[in-house]
């Protein structure tokens, strides 16, 4: 078994992954790509969701396309346009979230996820829907993702760019990229050169609104960049922005910043982080490398940075580089697959199986992503009841994730020695109050804390649990003192067996 379909079995073993697959036989699907709800097929489906699961996902618009705002003539766009307009849209976000969690939206971690600012790109916003659809069917059947969505709020914009993604449906032949702004060249901004940091730089865009990486006539100027910046100002904490980003992007956030931001794409099986704009490390490079590096675990995708091997080329003025240097976020871009209007095979047979896990992962540390990226994994977890005890046992490695790359060096993050693994039982580690009596030291097999990789278990009585669900959480602690992402299962204790409160 390799090391993508150890995660990938473990996370789809309670979620029906091809859920999504058979609801797309009830909605529009792009001419030619079963597989690929069409924008209005897709909008549709997301307003079915939220109805049928009103306390996990809400839906609102942000704002409003190029087109709904302007309402452009067709004589606007010159010769360049040779297609019927379309009548322009709203954008849509979405708040994936547990309502009835005892924290509120303020104490929640938050990750936000954007799709479809390049039109052509067809696969993006469909898998960015199947992560939506896998958390909102997932909660209450699988551990992790009921503890995520408890904790944090996943926000996901599936198209910022809808009226571009119009024409590229209706006109494939178009390879329609950009919005459908008329001004200059009669064929719209690459929203994704729009951003208003390192803009205008053209080492990394355009000046010539003919071009495919044109950034527009100044700094956020396209209404569907507002959209997002204003949404993602009101997810993400004011007070960990930089007062003058450009002039201070030498200076670390540090590691108490909260939030993570990642922007899918299509194509070439890229994973990118910040730097963008040159080929140079972030000062949060640690943090931002070992997290690609996770990422890079789970779907095997080249890491696309400054100072990496893989650095293809300066891009500025982009989402990537905006929400980490602006709003200080963890910030991430995939380039997934290897064409931009994607095969259906390879996407549900590859695209989908290992993204999704990297996406769970980036979700459970939104919270802290500098701190607990840092911190040891939990692989191989299991709990099972045996003999009237809780038997759990796990692996837990500081290196196997950040240091699965080949011909990469050691990452720093990655050589401490495990310290400990802890067990808690119906406590979250973050809301385990110290004296509580439901959190235990797990034991080493071997006896020795001495490796940056140990194999634990502990066996807890049962005496006194009540019958019914439980969870079990799982985290481990590295010589640093950081602490890795949570791991959990559920564990149902039977009706018959004689403990408290099964009577």
């Amino acid at each position: 078994m390799n090391k993508y379909h150890l995660f990938i079995s473990a996370l789809f073993s309670t979620v029906d992954a091809t859920s999504s697959t058979r609801s797309l036989q009830n909605y529009e699907t792009i001419n030619g790509r079963s597989c690929f709800r069409s924008l209005d097929g897709m909008i549709e489906s997301m307003k079915d969701l939220a109805a049928k699961y009103p306390d996990l996902i809400t839906m609102e618009s942000i704002g409003e396309s190029y087109i709904k705002k302007n309402n452009p003539r067709p004589s606007d766009y010159g010769n360049n346009m040779r297609y019927d307009l379309p009548p322009g849209y709203d954008i849509y976000a979405f708040n994936v979230t547990a309502a009835n969690s005892a924290r509120q939206s303020s104490e929640k971690g938050k990750m936000l996820i954007t799709s479809g600012v390049h039109a052509r790109e067809w696969a993006p916003p469909e898998l960015n829907a199947r992560f939506i659809e896998m958390l909102v069917e997932g909660y209450s059947t699988n551990a992790d993702i009921t503890w995520i969505l408890e904790h944090n709020e996943i926000h996901a914009i599936l198209y910022v760019n809808p009226d571009g993604r119009a024409i590229s449906e209706k006109y494939p032949d178009s390879y329609w990229r950009k919005n459908l702004n008329p001004k200059g060249c009669g064929n719209g901004v690459d929203l994704n050169r729009n951003l208003d940091f390192m803009w205008g730089d053209t080492n990394g865009s355009s000046n010539d609104p003919c071009a495919d990486d044109y950034h527009g006539p100044s700094a956020n100027s396209e209404p569907e960049t507002q959209a997002v910046v204003a949404y993602a100002k009101s997810l993400f904490p004011e007070g960990q922005r930089k007062d003058d980003p450009e002039n201070e992007m030498n200076q670390a956030f540090g590691e108490d910043i909260t939030g993570v931001y990642i922007d899918i794409h299509a194509s070439g099986g890229y994973v990118y982080y910040p730097w963008g704009h040159k080929d140079a490390k972030s000062p949060d490079d640690e943090a931002l490398q070992a997290l690609g590096r996770k990422i890079n675990y789970f779907n095997g995708y080249k890491l696309w940075a400054g100072s990496q091997p893989d650095f293809m080329y300066e891009t500025s003025g982009d989402y990537s580089d905006y929400m980490y240097g602006a709003l200080g976020v963890a910030s991430f871009g995939y380039e997934i697959g290897d064409d931009f209007q994607q095969d259906c095979s390879r996407f549900e047979d590859e695209i989908v199986p290992i993204n999704l896990p990297s996406l769970i992962y980036a979700a459970k540390i939104a919270m802290k992503p500098y701190k607990e990226v840092k911190g040891p994994d939990v692989l191989e977890f299991n709990a099972r009841l045996l003999n009237g005890q809780l038997r759990v046992s796990a692996k837990a490695s500081d290196s196997k994730m950040v240091n699965s790359i080949n011909g990469f060096p050691d990452h720093s993050s990655g050589s401490q020695i495990i310290k400990a693994v802890h067990l808690y039982l119906d406590v979250h580690p973050d809301d385990y109050q110290e004296g509580d009596d439901n959190k235990w030291d797990m034991e080493v097999v071997d006896d020795n804390w001495d490796t940056n990789e140990e194999t634990v278990g502990l066996a807890v009585p049962t005496t006194g649990l009540s019958s019914g669900r439980h969870t079990v959480y799982v985290q481990a602690v590295d010589s640093r003192g950081y602490k890795g992402p949570v791991s959990s299962q559920f564990i149902d204790i039977p009706q018959n067996s004689n403990l408290r409160g099964s009577h």
